[in-house]
């Protein structure tokens, strides 16, 4: 049987937090919105954007560009700007050779994630991808995990993994589902991960030398 590893893909598989702000501030720059809209962007889409925020933004606002053009000048520009590193996408090449199914498991808009998954090749390093507003389920609900196991024909949960940033979505929601866990933190208390490691690189490394599927 082979094993089974889920990745967060936001500051977990790439770097969002530093793309969200070089994003916001060229989209507002190129379109002449004022610090105002820079600054609401900033604050609404902190944790997830959504075409439905563009809406808001042009209703608060009263701009006139369309709200499709809006959401699609932001889709491409976060797609541009995050980045991930070679080492993280030799890592997801070397789980897949080693016998791992690897599957990307995030919450957000499909169009926009999947762009990102495009831009840094990642969706071609993972055997599926499972992404919240695709199938209606959001992490921390189990269901997301049960899905994202069987878009790979796992046989299950047990035994399988989960890595990502998010105490809540990753950690919490990984172990309600019958995963172990790894935390990419700073290892702050309060949390009940299997580890805590400091990027993605790491976490990988870390799954490539269990001995077998019950390490």
């Amino acid at each position: 049987m082979k094993r089974l590893a889920f990745f967060d893909l936001d500051d977990t598989l790439v770097d969002r937090g530093q793309a969200f702000g070089e994003c916001v501030r060229t989209f507002c720059s190129d379109l002449g919105f004022d610090e105002d809209v820079e600054q609401w962007l900033l604050g609404a889409m902190y944790e997830r954007a959504y075409r439905s925020d563009f809406e808001k933004l042009r209703e608060r606002f009263s701009l006139t560009v369309p709200v499709g053009e809006l959401w699609q000048r932001y889709s491409r520009g976060m797609a541009d700007a995050v980045i991930s590193t070679p080492a993280v996408l030799s890592g997801l090449e070397r789980l897949r050779s080693t016998g791992w199914l690897v599957v990307v498991v995030t919450n957000g808009a499909g169009d926009i994630q999947r762009a990102k998954l495009a831009r840094t090749g990642i969706d071609k390093r993972v055997d599926a991808v499972c992404i919240s507003e695709e199938i209606g389920i959001r992490k921390p609900d189990v269901g997301i995990f049960r899905e994202a196991a069987r878009m790979v024909g796992a046989e299950g949960l047990p035994g399988g993994w989960m890595v990502g940033d998010s105490a809540q979505n990753d950690v919490a929601g990984g172990r309600a589902a019958g995963l172990r866990t790894i935390w990419l933190s700073d290892g702050s208390d309060g949390v009940e991960a299997d580890h805590v490691v400091s990027n993605a690189a790491e976490a990988i490394d870390l799954l490539l030398g269990l001995d077998g599927a019950h390490a």
